[in-house]
C-alpha cells in the first residue's frame, strides 16, 4: 500500500455483492470460520490473499489489454472540457477537484471496474466484483450536507481518478464517517492528501468535528492519510478491522 492513498469505505453504504464462493475440491468441504476473532481475522487475510491471487492470474491478460485502450484513445471522440479546481500534485501533476454530481455515475462505475481486486477488497473490506444501480446512485446522489462527496479527476483527460466522501452519523452531526479512494494508476502521487484535505476543510465548514474510519489492521497508508487531517481520539478493534474516531485539525 502506498503511503497516502487508501480507502475508508463508509458503512451506510449499500452492502456490495459477493463474489460467488469457489467449488470445493472433490470429496473436500469449504472452510467455515468461527466466531472468534482470530478465526475472523484469519478469514479477513484469506480473503486478501485471495483477491491477490486473481489479480496476479489476470496481469498478462491486463498487459494485453493496454496496448488496445493506448490504440483506441486516439479514435475517441472528444470528450467536454472537464470542469473543477486546479491542483498541482508534487510530482507536477495536474487534477481537478470538483462535487460529485448524479452525472458522474457512468465515471465512478468505469473506475472501479478498473481496480484490482486488493484495491476493491481494500475499500469496501469484502470481495466485490461490480456496482449495483443502487449502490451507485449511493454514491452519486449526494446532498452536499449529511452527505458529502468530492471527486479527483485528470486535467487533460477528464478521467476520474479518485473520491473523498463524508457521511454523517445521524444521532451526532458533529461527526461523519470518510472515505477515501484513489484509482491504482494514481497511487502514491498525492492525490488522496489533496481530496482529504479538501474533503476535512468542507467538514470542518458544515460544523463537523470528528472523523470516524473503518480499516484493515495493520493498514498503516490508510491511518496516515486520516491522521493528515485528523487527530486520532480512540479506536476499538473487531476482529481484522479497526475502527478509529479522530478530532479534525484546525
Amino acid at each position: 500500500m502506498r503511503d497516502d492513498e487508501a480507502i475508508l469505505m463508509p458503512s451506510g453504504a449499500p452492502w456490495p455483492a459477493l463474489r460467488p464462493p469457489s467449488t470445493p475440491a472433490a470429496g473436500g468441504s469449504e472452510r467455515r470460520y468461527g466466531p472468534s476473532a482470530n478465526e475472523h481475522e484469519y478469514s479477513v487475510l484469506h480473503q486478501q490473499l485471495g483477491a491477490l491471487a486473481h489479480d496476479i492470474a489476470a496481469a498478462r491478460g491486463r498487459l494485453r489489454e493496454a496496448s488496445d485502450l493506448h490504440l483506441r484513445a486516439g479514435r475517441e471522440t472528444a470528450s467536454p472540457r472537464p470542469r473543477g479546481d486546479a491542483v498541482v500534485l508534487p510530482d507536477g501533476g495536474r487534477i481537478l477537484i470538483r462535487r460529485v454530481e448524479p452525472g458522474d455515475a457512468p465515471m465512478i462505475r468505469a473506475a472501479f471496474e478498473h481496480l484490482a481486486d486488493v484495491s476493491r477488497y481494500r475499500r469496501f473490506l469484502s470481495p466485490i466484483e461490480h456496482l449495483s444501480r443502487e449502490q451507485l446512485d449511493y454514491l452519486t446522489h449526494v446532498d452536499h450536507d449529511r452527505h458529502e462527496a468530492l471527486g479527483a479527476l485528470d486535467a487533460s483527460t477528464g478521467e476520474g481518478l479518485g473520491i473523498a466522501r463524508y457521511v454523517r452519523d445521524p444521532r451526532d452531526a458533529t461527526q461523519a464517517e470518510v472515505a477515501v479512494t484513489v484509482a491504482d494508476a494514481w497511487q502514491g502521487r498525492g492525490v488522496g492528501a489533496a481530496l482529504a484535505e479538501r474533503l476535512a476543510a468542507r467538514a470542518r465548514a458544515a460544523g463537523v468535528e470528528r472523523f470516524t474510519a473503518r480499516l484493515l489492521i495493520g493498514n498503516h497508508a490508510a491511518r496516515r492519510l486520516l491522521e493528515r487531517v485528523a487527530e486520532p481520539i480512540g479506536e476499538r478493534e473487531d476482529g481484522g478491522t479497526v475502527r478509529v474516531t479522530a478530532r479534525l485539525r484546525r
